[in-house]
């Protein structure tokens, strides 16, 4: 018997409670064996889940140390960029060829950089509206009326598993 599955020790309940040939002390007796083994499955789970969650916290952190150290070295490459630049127009040069590739100068695309927003004339401006539905709203509606909005479907009936 302590090689049974989760699943398989789950369903045994109700198949052990409707059995009507086992004698009363004989099912509690096998009830009280599941009890266990569901404890030792349950601790197994929870040991399991734990690993889980310890390993995507370890890999959580390493994103962020390998996310630092891509910004430092995307950092220093646009700092040896600007160097080569500065040096080449010190020197007036616009192009060098090599046989990897070419460095140029050019001219980059006009930016617009907004200073007051409130000077612009409207032909400029888009308007943009957002709505958005407040969900908490409508759940501590229902929860002191019971009364659900037309277009929400209100369920009360999701569980999830928590493990400490």
């Amino acid at each position: 018997m302590n090689n049974l599955s989760l699943y398989e020790i789950t369903n045994a309940f109700p198949v052990l409670m409707e059995n009507e040939e086992l004698a009363e002390e004989e099912k509690q007796k096998i009830k009280e064996e599941l009890t266990i083994l569901l404890q030792q499955k349950s601790q197994n789970i929870i040991g399991y889940s734990k690993n889980i969650e310890l390993t995507i916290e370890a890999m959580k952190e390493e994103e962020k140390r390998i996310s630092s150290q891509r910004k430092a070295l995307e950092n220093r490459l646009i700092k040896f960029k600007e160097y080569v630049k500065e040096c080449m127009e010190t020197n007036n040069i616009t192009k060098i060829e090599t046989s990897l590739g070419s460095l140029m100068i050019a001219k980059s695309p006009v930016s617009v950089e907004i200073v007051n927003e409130n000077e612009i004339p409207d032909e400029f401006k888009n308007e943009v509206v957002t709505v958005k539905v407040d969900k908490k709203a409508i759940a501590d509606n229902f929860k002191l009326t019971g009364e659900i909005p037309n277009g929400v479907v209100i369920n009360t009936e999701n569980t999830n598993l928590r493990i400490k």
